[in-house]
């Protein structure tokens, strides 16, 4: 497979390392999966705001 390097602002990169670690983190998926279970029985959860 052939590589290929590509550049992306600092705060874009920041925020997709971010993302791979709460994708990695598995009581992180687990809390996110219980509040969209949560939303889904109509329950007022936190919103999150990633972006000021």
């Amino acid at each position: 497979m052939k590589q290929e390097m590509v550049q992306i602002p600092k705060n874009e990169y920041e925020e997709l390392l971010e993302e791979v670690g709460i994708l990695r983190n598995a009581e992180m998926m687990e809390a996110i999966k219980q509040s969209d279970e949560a939303k889904k029985k109509g329950v007022k959860t936190w919103d999150i705001k990633t972006h000021l």
